[in-house]
């Protein structure tokens, strides 16, 4: 190349060279981060455009995992504490053990609805190997030989604890909407009905898809819900109560009019849950049922763009 009269060689300046060399290495890592499945770690790997939700078959009892699409997680519940050999044998989860295998390391928060064994006692081993930024709770106290097993971890591991009830909003997020709609009223008492009436309902939307996560409500609960009318509306329920026949409440399955009921329950449970009496009501409400007995781990993904936007999936098929 000529400049006025000059020959110079391409790229003979140092300076040029060297701003080269910096935009080759600058695309390559570019080329290279946009390759990698978590950018080369500049974005978490579980960033998604979805919002993800995991219905854990932790046995005979509750639990579910929230995987939100900007990379927050959330644990409802987490079934009973069991040895890994007692699981094994039940074929079922530990959710301690799920969240490693799912690759999460942090928990942004845990949710315990109430304090009945079967639902709380597994969150105890996650509140003690990970760490846990917070603990929603229901209101009503109820102190047993686990619940102060609990307390010790969130107290020893400095874990933020918040007392929720019907009204709530959570902020989990700027792209979904959750409230808490139960409880309203504490009941105040040990007496079980009461302990499950207590329990810590939520209502999750996404884009135009809503979930309804019922814990072990009954249908003094389900009646009290009911205050929200058509605001209850969500196209995915996790029945409550395991489907017994006491949260069987036909008015309040109604207005709900979900499309997809999700059971979490024990294979062969001496409860013999779901009841014939819900199994009958969701038949003819024409709702598709979903069972952690047969289906093993049930999973839901939540793309929002319009009310029919999410699919179901499930581990396996399995007749009882």
């Amino acid at each position: 190349m000529s400049f006025y009269g000059v020959q110079e060689k391409p790229f003979s300046n140092q300076n040029t060279r060297v701003i080269l060399a910096i935009l080759i290495v600058f695309n390559l890592f570019v080329f290279l981060a946009l390759l990698s499945k978590n950018h080369l770690g500049l974005l978490p790997d579980n960033l998604s455009t979805d919002l993800k939700i995991d219905f854990v078959n932790v046995g005979q009892g509750d639990c579910c995992v929230i995987r939100t699409p900007k990379g927050r997680t959330f644990v409802v519940d987490g079934g009973t504490n069991v040895s890994e050999t007692d699981a094994k044998k039940a074929e079922r989860e530990l959710i301690y053990k799920y969240l490693t295998r799912i690759n999460v390391n942090e928990v942004d928060g845990v949710v315990a609805t109430h304090w009945h064994a079967d639902d709380f006692t597994g969150l105890i081993p996650v509140l003690k190997r990970f760490k846990v930024n917070t603990v929603y709770e229901t209101p009503i106290g109820f102190v047993n030989e686990f619940y102060k097993d609990f307390d010790e971890a969130c107290k020893k591991n400095d874990i933020k604890r918040i007392t929720v009830r019907a009204g709530n909003v959570l902020e989990w997020g700027d792209e979904l909407f959750v409230q808490v709609l139960n409880p309203e009223d504490i009941y105040g008492s040990a007496n079980h009905s009461e302990i499950n009436n207590d329990s810590i309902v939520l209502l999750i939307r996404y884009g135009k898809v809503q979930v309804l996560l019922c814990a072990d409500i009954q249908e003094d609960a389900e009646r009290e819900i009911l205050k929200y009318n058509e605001g209850i509306k969500s196209q995915i329920i996790k029945i409550p109560d395991h489907g017994a026949d006491q949260s069987a409440y036909k008015p309040f399955f109604k207005i709900v009019g979900a499309a997809d009921g999700i059971i979490s329950v024990g294979a062969n449970n001496k409860f013999k849950y779901p009841s014939d009496k819900s199994l009958e009501l969701f038949e003819e409400l024409g709702m598709k049922i979903y069972r952690t007995d047969r289906n093993g781990n049930i999973h839901l993904s939540i793309g929002g763009k319009d009310e029919k936007d999410y699919t179901i999936s499930v581990d396996y098929n399995r007749l009882l």
